[in-house]
């Protein structure tokens, strides 16, 4: 009997139970009306009907424009690692590369072994990182005496030139090829004038006659050419020397060594578009209006992008709005001349304000540096950057320049991009999900 009524309850439910599990039904019902709702297509004043506050949105209309402009300065001052070398390419033109550095030994008191210390030889070593470009080109390496001091006194700009700082005639002239090594003798009548055993009391004494040098390279003809990226600490000067000193009453000679490094230094990069194919070469440098298909990025002080968001005015009409995540989506343009080892890994955004640059925008810093943030995507050739939090600041107005401002990750290797923009057959897009409140 008890079997029997328990069957007869859970086949027959009460009233009060189909009630509640017809409120549960029509709440799930709810919640799959809502996910299924369409994202609006458009943006301005009305951007959610009333009855679609507080809901998650995503928009990916957004207009957006970007141009390429010419870098006119370049701070290397410093650096530990860059470039030297000289490339063409057929879109971006010429490159030039060199490298301006006082050297100084270690400050001693000691001398060179006094009034017998002879010069043996005077070696300047030079040893790559890496190349980029035809390493079985022959590149003329130059080494300039510097004239002037001035120009270490003040940051320089590493996109001009030191014309007027440095001796034209040169003190030496070699050949680079290959994985690009240097070992050669200087002149030997300068290893001996270096041999100043008052300088070595006094950097200042010693800069003052020793100014330091300026190493460039002459230009290949035609399109290619060859550049070396190096650490300054693999760059430096050897003298060998002896002298003769008297032990237990009788003259014995010494040989030894000193080590000349770089101290002050920055790099030289000479950039020159002219010289291009007129068919491939970049249109609409530093015109901010006329916007072509693509625009074009460039390391070493070269070319870079403005990004504008003409539909800014739209959005703010639509505030409040809490901007959950923008998401900057920028294809590459597989051009003819691109190579696998310039490809852009990472798309770097700087933002200004007042007037003047104020660095990395804050989504792409994190406690150990710059994050990852704007890597190349190879499953769809485009660049992804999250750049919410700057856009929530841009949509408050609390920037007075409102464009962004794409580099290359890398100033110190050849790194160049061929970018898309907004009048692309795949344009640039701005993703943004978002809610809308009242």
């Amino acid at each position: 009997m008890l079997l029997k009524r328990r069957s007869r309850v859970s086949n027959h439910p009460s009233k009060g139970m189909k009630i509640m599990r017809f409120s549960v039904f029509l709440f799930f019902l709810a919640l799959l009306s809502q996910s299924c709702y369409n994202d609006p297509g458009f943006l301005g004043n009305n951007l959610l009907p009333d009855d679609d506050i507080y809901k998650v949105r995503v928009d990916s209309s957004f207009k957006i424009s970007a141009f390429t402009v010419a870098n006119d300065s370049l701070d290397s001052f410093l650096a530990s690692e860059g470039v030297i070398g000289y490339m063409n390419n057929e879109i971006f033109g010429s490159t030039k590369a060199s490298f301006v550095g006082r050297y100084l030994t270690a400050k001693s008191t000691d001398g060179y072994g006094g009034p017998t210390a002879a010069a043996d030889s005077l070696v300047f070593y030079f040893t790559a990182s890496s190349f980029y470009g035809d390493s079985t080109t022959e590149l003329n390496l130059r080494i300039h005496e510097i004239t002037d001091t001035a120009l270490f006194w003040n940051p320089r700009n590493s996109l001009k030139p030191i014309t007027g700082f440095y001796n034209p005639t040169p003190l030496l002239s070699t050949t680079i090829k290959g994985k690009g090594e240097v070992k050669v003798n200087l002149p030997q009548q300068f290893a001996q004038y270096l041999m100043d055993s008052l300088a070595l009391t006094d950097p200042k004494i010693f800069y003052t006659k020793y100014k330091g040098f300026y190493i460039t390279c002459d230009e290949v003809p035609g399109f290619g050419g060859v550049t070396y990226n190096f650490l300054v600490s693999n760059t430096y000067l050897r003298l060998f020397y002896h002298y003769t000193k008297q032990v237990n009453g009788k003259d014995s000679t010494f040989k030894t060594s000193k080590t000349y490094t770089f101290g002050s230094r920055f790099f030289e990069y000479l950039h020159d578009p002219s010289k291009a194919n007129p068919a491939k070469k970049i249109n609409h440098i530093n015109d901010t209006i006329t916007q072509d298909s693509v625009f074009y990025i460039q390391s070493m002080g070269g070319v870079y992008g403005k990004i504008k968001f003409p539909d800014l005015t739209n959005w703010r009409d639509s505030m409040p709005v809490i901007i959950h995540r923008a998401e900057l989506l920028i294809g590459l343009d597989n051009t003819t001349t691109s190579t696998q080892d310039s490809l852009v890994k990472q798309l770097i955004v700087f933002y200004k304000d007042g007037g003047k640059w104020q660095g990395y925008i804050k989504d792409q810093l994190s406690n150990s540096g710059v994050n990852s943030n704007g890597s190349y995507r190879t499953f769809s050739n485009e660049y992804s950057i999250n750049i919410t939090y700057h856009f929530q600041k841009i949509l408050k107005g609390e920037y007075s320049d409102e464009s962004l401002y794409i580099f290359p990750n890398s100033n110190t290797t050849v790194k160049r991009a061929v970018l898309k923009t907004g009048t692309n057959s795949k344009p640039i897009r701005l993703k943004i999900t978002y809610t809308k409140l009242k």
